[in-house]
């Protein structure tokens, strides 16, 4: 989603919510997300793999599993439907 699609959205009441995905599925899921009109966000890191003497640089989630979406009380009851929603506050970050 571009920066002037998701100008238009911020006068709507919105939360961050956390989506729970299958292993592997990180970026299809955004993808739809996306296609869906939901401002979402999949952190990504780069790591090297070797595979057959050669290296490569892939780009793979920084969090296994988990989409962060942006979106309203209206959106999230739709997304219930397919997705495993948690509200970011259900999530305990140890110190």
């Amino acid at each position: 989603m571009k920066l002037q699609d998701i100008k238009k959205y911020l006068n709507e009441t919105r939360n961050w919510y956390i989506v729970l995905t299958s292993p592997w599925k990180e970026k299809k899921i955004r993808e739809d997300l996306d296609n869906k009109g939901i401002i979402s966000h999949l952190p990504t890191t780069y790591v090297q793999y070797k595979w057959k003497e050669k290296i490569r640089k892939i780009q793979i989630p920084t969090i296994n599993r988990c989409i962060f979406i942006y979106a309203t009380d209206s959106e999230i009851k739709t997304l219930r439907v397919t997705y495993s929603i948690l509200p970011l506050e259900m999530i305990k970050i140890e110190d």
